[in-house]
């Protein structure tokens, strides 16, 4: 099967200290960092550490909320390198701790500023288990010397285009989408996949916010898609400046509680919405928050996602923003689609891009059972560049490990619990040719526009058509042959569906939950951590964070209320009169919309001969009877 791309393998790599390091790392990577990105959200809260030691008590005997904090850094602490001291006037009153600190003083050491302010003083009038509840809070100055505001002054449409797609140039099809955007007119944009629809609104959002302060809204078909985009759009657009928000059922009550007050307040550039998210929160974007550009991407979905009354709803939604200007974006749009995103999102002028990537080929090979064998064989025969996805941090780990012991020096694992710095890295070696394979989860590609990529391998079954999509496009794009090897089996989907069903809770299980807690409740109050409550009711498909997602559900519907006391952290059960109807929560039409791509991704996905499959990929879907451009 692998004859026909195999043309001599490449030399051994000489011994690499930086690919030692990593795999000698590579299980303290998979450790969960619960505190990993804190240092990029707006506000978060904590407890003040050490403030039992050297007679702080005393100190914080005096302090009542709403005083304000500040945060030094210590560098030569001898305990920690990273300590960083919370500070009441000239007196210190503890540290931030150490998981938390660890991420926050590299940023503060190029520059980046934070303050706190108390929020919660426990321990009543025992003088010695008093403790210091604190918001912490990332500075964005006024100041003219500062960093990210002279970024945001100084960049112009040069600066900006390098940061979204570096030394390239906006092929054609871009530029007509662009100038039908700066016209002011309402676009649709049919780009193939790999073709560059990002870069069509991301450009003019970010130009548009930096010269004249506009709000762009993106709506993405799923929670999950627009968490990749926001990630990598904070990494391209880092340091100009711009305020980034998501907004989907899947963000922490914290990042929610920045977000609404962003969007109260109309602090924000861009936010990167799910259609529940803008169907059950439409009020809020009004008045200072009003977008004046809202971006569908995929807006195949409004023909496709009909049954989501969200999508049922958004053209009607979009006009009672104030008639926005729209742009959607799509590689599949047939005649039936194109109709209707038309007319639902009142579009008047279009750019249908017809190229075809031919150099792009399936190799099917669905079921593989020896993986790990397919791709020792693959690598070691055929020369250039390649990326092989997982599902999972600890999969790719794995399965990267096993390829170095054959490939030595030449293959890297990549996932989002690495360290930044190292992430940087890989790319900057991949990209050189220094290493040659990666061995990655969905957080490699989006945003790494690499052109010599010759295999891509899909090792585990994709979510959804989107994800198959990205990944799939990235092999070949600088035109020469590429081969996209197909792993997956129907065993995946199982596994897959697991972690859905986790991830977003059935009605049958939030009713499992809520009884189950509610009967772990003293008094009405739940005093226990969701991993505690996950392991004590053992739920089928349930898990820590199917009870986190479950709770703010149950919060959103006002069935109870979180908060903190002088006890720590509570649930408390509120009396509710009748019957609540969970199935219109935000967060849980969100979690449905997954699994029913999911589903309808898998009848295609797992059935679909190579070619069928191939179409998908190399080529888009337009409507026959209208023009090219318009």
């Amino acid at each position: 099967m692998l004859a026909e791309f195999r043309s001599g393998a490449p030399a051994p790599a000489a011994r690499d200290d930086f690919v030692e390091r990593m795999f000698a790392d590579a299980r303290k990577f998979l450790v969960r960092d619960d505190f990993a990105g804190i240092g990029e959200r707006e506000s978060f809260p904590t407890k003040v550490m050490g403030v039992s030691f050297e007679r702080r008590q005393d100190l914080v005997a005096g302090l009542v909320p709403g005083l304000e904090l500040e945060l030094r850094r210590q560098p030569g602490n001898p305990v920690d390198a990273n300590a960083i001291g919370v500070h009441y006037g000239a007196l210190q009153i503890g540290f931030l701790r150490k998981e938390i600190a660890k991420h926050l003083a590299p940023l503060i050491d190029s520059g980046v500023r934070y303050h706190a302010r108390i929020e919660h003083v426990t321990g009543g009038t025992d003088n010695k288990h008093r403790g210091v509840n604190i918001r912490v809070e990332r500075e964005y100055r006024s100041a003219p010397d500062t960093f990210a505001v002279q970024a945001r002054a100084d960049a112009d449409h040069e600066t900006l285009r390098k940061a979204l797609i570096g030394d390239g140039t906006p092929h054609d099809a871009q530029q007509a989408v662009l100038a039908r955007v700066d016209a002011g007119k309402n676009t649709i944009a049919v780009l193939g996949t790999g073709r560059g629809k990002s870069f069509c609104f991301q450009y003019p959002a970010a130009y548009r916010a930096l010269d004249s302060g506009q709000k762009t809204l993106v709506i993405y078909p799923l929670r999950a898609l627009a968490n990749d985009q926001y990630d990598a759009l904070l990494r391209r657009l880092d340091g100009f400046g711009l305020r980034i928000y998501r907004a989907n059922g899947a963000i922490s009550s914290d990042e929610r509680g920045t977000l609404m007050e962003a969007l109260q307040t109309g602090a924000w550039d861009m936010i990167l919405s799910t259609p529940e998210f803008l169907q059950f929160h439409r009020e809020v974007f009004s008045g200072k928050s009003a977008p004046a550009f809202v971006v569908v991407d995929e807006s195949h979905h409004i023909y496709e996602s009909k049954h989501r009354a969200a999508y049922g709803k958004l053209g009607e939604t979009i006009a009672s923003l104030g008639n926005p200007q729209v742009l959607a974006l799509t590689a599949t749009a047939g005649d039936d689609a194109f109709d209707q995103i038309i007319s639902d999102l009142r579009i008047e002028s279009w750019v249908i891009d017809p190229t075809v990537r031919e150099n792009l080929h399936i190799v099917d090979a669905r079921g593989t059972k020896e993986k790990l064998k397919y791709l020792g064989d693959l690598f070691e025969d055929s020369p250039g560049k390649g990326i092989v996805y997982c599902n999972s941090r600890s999969e790719a780990t794995k399965t990267a490990d096993a390829l170095h012991k054959r490939l030595s020096g030449q293959v890297m694992f990549y996932h989002a619990g690495m360290p930044s710095a190292d992430r940087a890295e890989v790319e900057t070696r991949f990209r050189a040719g220094e290493l040659r394979v990666i061995v990655a989860t969905s957080a490699f590609g989006e945003g790494i526009d690499l052109p010599d990529v010759r295999n891509v391998v899909l090792y585990h079954l994709n979510f959804d058509f989107t994800e198959f999509n990205q990944q799939a496009g990235r092999a070949g794009r600088d035109g020469a042959e590429a081969y996209i090897h197909l792993l997956f089996g129907d065993g995946d989907r199982r596994i897959n569906e697991f972690i859905i069903d986790q991830e977003a809770p059935t009605i049958r299980v939030l009713r499992e939950l809520y009884k189950g807690m509610r009967g772990l409740a003293a008094g009405g109050f739940l005093r226990m951590t969701f991993v505690d409550i996950a392991r004590t009711l053992e739920l089928d498909k349930a898990n820590e964070r199917t009870v986190s997602v479950a709770t703010r559900i149950f919060e959103d519907e006002g069935l109870l209320e979180a908060g903190i006391d002088d006890d720590g952290r509570y649930i408390r059960f509120v009396p509710v009169d009748g019957k609540v109807d969970l199935t219109k929560n935000e967060r849980f039409a969100e979690g449905e919309a997954a699994r029913e791509d999911f589903a309808r991704f898998c009848d295609l996905i797992l059935h679909a001969d190579a070619k069928a499959l191939e179409r998908i990929i190399n080529r888009p879907i337009y409507p026959e009877r209208v023009e090219l451009r318009r």
